[in-house]
């Protein structure tokens, strides 16, 4: 067993994500929120999907939805899926990779396995998260990014056997390649068995793990798989895993007013949610093409 010191930050509580349905019937499992707390930092939405296997013709995806207020972050481990939104952006991602959407005001996409996947099938493994924006931006301009592998940095951690990417927030002398509203902190680790590593996330007031394969220690507490720990304030944290781990970091500063979720849309008043609903049905958020099957 690899023996670490005792972690600057220490868990505070532990929680199982709740299995739900998502998009087009594909199975998720839901970290944020949870009945205990809203958010961790700006992230309000947390879903892990697979990994799983699927057969040729089986792969699901989330056809044309709407969103509102928020920012989706999309993280692909396995697979590959195709991006359409109603701003014209088209892309396809493959595992590494990072997709980043500002529905601000409003936008529809679709999020759909690409042909390979679907007539292929293969391996499915990902995260999305939803990253609230403040009051007084929820109607901002649109926009979207597909960050390639390579754009993400690699953290010296002072670990061994484990690997660790920054997709947001600041570590060093390194900024990963997601910046916006919230001060979000994302990080990603791959461990192997018997890894550890050591992360001082700067200026992060809260933070959580959520393990999404094997299992992790924290100072004496174990997190499973499909469970989150959430993290005491300030310091470094020293993670380890006995058996290969795949892991994410994540965080930020805590939401700036209450939220009201109306499914895709997340405003801070009725008034906000009713523009958003109009705006949607009244066709302002624009429209995408069918989907193509084949």
């Amino acid at each position: 067993m690899v023996q670490l010191p005792p972690s600057d930050r220490h868990v505070t509580s532990t929680h199982t994500a709740r299995r739900t349905l998502e998009g087009d019937g594909f199975e998720v499992r839901r970290a944020i929120p949870s009945d205990a707390f809203e958010a961790i930092g700006p992230f309000i939405f947390l879903d892990h999907f697979g990994p799983i296997v699927v057969k040729p013709g089986e792969a699901k995806g989330a056809s044309a939805h709407p969103h509102a207020g928020i920012e989706t972050l999309t993280l692909l481990l396995e697979g590959s899926s195709q991006h359409k939104d109603s701003l014209g952006n088209t892309s396809i991602m493959r595992p590494g990779e990072v997709q980043w959407l500002r529905a601000g005001r409003g936008v529809i996409h679709d999020e759909a396995p690409d042909e390979n996947l679907r007539r292929n099938g293969g391996r499915v493994h990902g995260v999305q998260l939803w990253i609230n924006m403040p009051k007084g931006h929820k109607h901002d301009a649109p926009s979207y990014r597909h960050v390639e592998a390579n754009e993400i940095p690699f953290l010296k951690h002072g670990g061994r056997s484990a690997s660790l990417r920054l997709i947001a927030g600041r570590v060093g002398d390194l900024t990963g390649p997601i910046a916006t509203n919230g001060a979000p902190f994302v990080a990603h680790a791959t461990l192997a068995a018997g890894g550890d590593f050591t992360l001082d996330p700067e200026d992060v007031d809260e933070l959580a793990l959520y393990v999404m394969t094997g299992s992790v220690r924290v100072g004496e507490n174990r997190i499973d798989a499909g469970r989150l720990g959430r993290m005491s304030a300030s310091g470094g944290l020293h993670v380890a895993a006995d058996v290969a781990a795949e892991v994410l970091i994540l965080g930020g500063d805590a939401l700036d007013a209450p939220i009201l979720r109306h499914g895709p849309f997340v405003m801070n008043d009725t008034a906000d949610l009713q523009r958003a609903l109009s705006d949607y049905h009244s066709g302002r958020m624009g429209v995408l093409p069918p989907r193509q099957v084949g």
